[in-house]
């Protein structure tokens, strides 16, 4: 098998083997502008930004920032000419006209396009040439803001050795297999083999064995396009942070803060690290971790950081309860998450009592600067800036400079998002305004969400759902329209 890295041959193997391409929460506009507000930075504002995503492939994770931002821009590049047309019947299908999709090369991108507050590079950087991540970086050291924000993710060192080592296995099993899907087939039957056997020798194979494992299980997707992509290359995180540093980028901080805390290491492990420079914790972590995979956040090395404000910046946010608060709720365990808040106090105190208001308003946020007023809680031990932004950090809530316009009650007349109707028409995942793909595996739930436009009440659309294929008659209709709006609700599928 001839594995050619040029432009053409890239776009090739993803034609030949569809990426199957979600949007991805991490790289939202907004959650890239709040993690650097809250690190003192002043990043450009969300509603009227301008965006660049290299490597959009269908743009599933572009268009719908471009939905909900309408007086904002967007651009994605990429080499497949497959995704791009797919991309762009979507896009006229809803009728945008604040997104271009290009079919064009990351290094050759047309000036016309101009500058850019934000860049996402998600699934890049580890899975092209040495050349290619040098005309990345400097794409972005010529067209990025002065506070803009670069997202690139990547794979790491150490944590992504076993994964080499299967890789390596698999290329010398089946490269010689010209067919992807031969190819591909090939791979899952021996993964299962390697897998499957038991009797190890020592306990390193264990992990390895468990490797293969997973490998079989993937995707097509995942497959071809990761744990056989050529070039497939981890790095270390301060070779990263250096190279960054040659076209005048600076690391700011992962978009997922959680993953740079002290969460889960021993108490040495926690003061050996706490006593490391900045870039040298990072790198640190990595190797007590046995990290895989970063999602980094960078910025122009001399923008502006001022973090002596930090109890203005949050006061201007706004918070809403994150997916593992919702499952806690779910588990009968809000309890123990505000004791990790606010420990040493009976059931939370205070800290229960916040977010309790945010799950009653799930998936909806709060403006913080009224939350106080709003929720009525008194004696939280500490400010409530510092308490919203540990539970930030520690992945209980979610913070916005600029939060989705979503209900999470229908109204008389409600109102799905537009790219959901289109795609319950053909499948059963569509895209929430939390920018994350939400299961409908019913049916009848897909039929009701392409008739939410705003055209039709409560009663009308019980009378659409009746009779075939539905299967519901007058009196079942309505309860199911009733209960399917406030699961859609909680799903984050209806507009404000």
């Amino acid at each position: 098998m001839n594995f050619d890295n040029g432009s053409s041959a890239i776009a090739a193997r993803y034609d030949a083997i569809a990426y199957a391409a979600v949007p991805h929460a991490l790289t939202h506009v907004d959650r890239l502008a709040t993690v650097a507000t809250l690190l003192g930075m002043s990043p450009p504002a969300v509603a009227d930004c301008r965006v660049l995503e290299v490597g959009c492939n269908d743009g599933a994770n572009l268009i719908p920032m471009a939905l909900v931002l309408p007086a904002a821009h967007f651009v994605g590049c990429d080499l497949s000419a497959r995704a791009l047309d797919e991309g762009r019947r979507t896009i006229a299908r809803l009728g945008l006209a604040n997104i271009r999709l290009v079919e064009e090369d990351l290094a050759r991108l047309s000036p016309a396009y101009g500058g850019f507050d934000y860049i996402i590079a998600h699934g890049v950087y580890s899975w092209v040439r040495v050349t290619v991540r040098d005309a990345l970086f400097a794409l972005v050291a010529e067209r990025l803001a002065p506070n803009g924000i670069l997202f690139v993710s990547f794979n790491v060192l150490p944590g992504s050795r076993v994964r080499q080592a299967a890789w390596e296995v698999l290329h010398r099993h089946a490269n010689h297999i010209d067919d992807p899907r031969a190819r591909m087939d090939a791979v899952r039957r021996l993964a299962r083999i390697i897998g499957a056997t038991g009797n190890t020798s020592h306990d390193g194979e264990d992990a390895l064995r468990a490797e293969f494992a997973a490998i079989a299980a993937r995707s097509d997707s995942a497959l071809f396009h990761d744990d056989l992509a050529l070039p497939n290359d981890p790095v270390y995180f301060t070779d990263f942070v250096a190279h960054a540093a040659r076209f005048g980028l600076s690391y700011l901080a992962e978009a997922d803060l959680h993953t740079m805390s002290g969460a889960g290491l021993s108490p040495d492990a926690r003061d050996f690290v706490a006593a490391q420079e900045p870039a040298a914790r990072e790198q640190y972590l990595d190797f007590i971790r046995l990290r895989r995979f970063r999602q980094s956040l960078l910025r122009r090395s001399g923008a502006t950081i001022d973090a002596s404000k930090h109890a203005e910046r949050i006061h201007a946010m706004y918070v809403s309860a994150d997916a593992s608060l919702l499952r806690a709720e779910s588990a009968g365990k809000t309890g123990e998450l505000a004791n990790r808040l606010a420990p040493g106090t009976l059931g939370g105190g205070a800290a229960r009592t916040l977010l309790d208001a945010l799950l009653k308003r799930a998936p909806a946020a709060y403006p913080i600067a009224a939350l106080r007023d709003i929720v009525g809680f008194q004696g939280l031990a500490r400010p409530l800036g510092a308490l919203l932004t540990e539970a930030f950090v520690a992945g209980i809530v979610n913070l916005h400079v600029h939060p989705p316009a979503l209900a999470a009650v229908g109204g008389m007349r409600p109102v799905a998002s537009p790219l959901a109707r289109v795609q319950a028409e053909a499948r059963d995942e569509v895209t929430g305004l939390l920018h994350a793909r939400v299961r409908l595996p019913d049916p009848n739930a897909r039929r009701l969400l392409t008739l939410l436009d705003g055209t039709r009440d409560r009663a009308a659309l019980a009378a659409a759902m009746v009779g075939p294929p539905s299967g519901l008659d007058r009196d079942t209709a309505g309860q199911f329209v009733d209960y399917a709006l406030e699961q859609f609700g909680r799903l984050a599928l209806l507009v404000a």
